[in-house]
């Protein structure tokens, strides 16, 4: 006969496996832990691809920019007395060829912007470049009477000095009297521009022709959008070179006067906030320079120097190191 030999609790073999509650406390935190040090890191590296996407795009434009020159003798103009921006020139150099033949450059006839018109369906349709990829605004906004309308990323550096849209809104305080209704301004891109390479006196590698937007329509800062469009500006209607009317030039162009991302500074006034370069990016903003380069200019750069990358020659404009 086998006698089973009978264990009591601890008295003999080994006991059953299993964690306890400070075991499985101390898993959970080592999870937690190592959770909150790889989602920083994913969110970096997915923003650093987003700016490298971004820079591309910047490139395709300054590429575009250059085979318009090559074609004209000279850049595009910032935005046109027929209401038409910089970005309705690249069209044909960004294989938009289609689409540009759509458009009416005529005030006669019915109206440019009406419902339904070829313009406003170009201004509804989307075009990948002209969007910075970490750019938080929906694709299509209903804004100024146009539906379903596309913002856009990336602005015309008009000016080192602009102060705000036009004359009569220049905030009170010594800030130059320069607007964005002006002619001639001395950066690249502004109204009915035709701005060389030989007319960059500060190096086309010192120059930067357009730049990044933090565009968010629905900010409104001082009765001011932080709202930047492309292809067409029904508002700037009635714009004469050399004199007054219209508005809303800053839809497309934009001064390195304000600073950086001047849309967080709660001193800022509205009119200059809007027509300031920023991005979504942290650190600064990206810019495409006159040579084609594409650099991020960070928001620790000097007033003086800023101001200086916005004018094809700084030294006659009165700004600079």
């Amino acid at each position: 006969m086998l006698l089973r030999r009978v264990c009591r609790s601890g008295s003999c073999g080994r006991a059953a496996g299993g964690f306890t509650l400070v075991e499985l406390l101390t898993v959970l935190s080592i999870i937690g832990v190592l959770v909150a040090l790889l989602v920083p890191a994913v969110q970096i590296a997915r923003e650093a691809a987003r700016r490298t996407h971004c820079g591309n795009h910047l490139r395709q434009l300054g590429l575009a920019m250059h085979l318009y020159h090559g074609a004209r003798g000279c850049f595009p103009f910032g935005f046109s007395d027929l209401e038409q921006s910089w970005q309705a020139m690249l069209l044909p150099y960004l294989e938009q060829n289609n689409l540009y033949f759509t458009l009416i450059f005529q005030e006669d006839g019915p109206g440019n912007w009406d419902s339904g018109s070829p313009n406003t369906t170009a201004c509804q349709t989307v075009i990948a470049v002209f969007r910075c990829p970490s750019m938080a605004a929906p694709t299509h906004v209903d804004f100024n009477n146009i539906s379903q309308r596309v913002p856009s990323s990336y602005n015309g550096v008009a000016s080192s000095l602009a102060a705000s849209d036009d004359r009569s809104t220049i905030p009170a305080g010594g800030y130059p009297q320069v607007a964005l209704e002006d002619y001639p301004l001395d950066g690249m891109l502004f109204g009915n521009s035709c701005v060389r390479f030989e007319d960059v006196k500060d190096g086309t590698s010192h120059t930067a022709l357009f730049g990044e937007m933090h565009t968010d329509p629905f900010m409104i800062k001082d009765n001011q959008a932080m709202d930047y469009w492309y292809i067409g500006l029904p508002q700037t209607a009635g714009w004469i070179q050399g004199g007054r009317g219209g508005t809303e030039y800053s839809e497309a162009i934009a001064s390195t006067y304000p600073k950086l991302n001047a849309w967080r500074d709660s001193a800022v006034p509205g009119v200059l906030a809007e027509i300031s370069f920023g991005s979504y990016h942290p650190g600064g903003a990206q810019f495409c320079f006159v040579d084609g380069s594409v650099r991020l200019v960070g928001e620790a750069i000097t007033p003086e120097g800023y101001r200086a990358l916005g004018s094809r020659d700084a030294e006659a404009a009165g700004v600079g190191f």
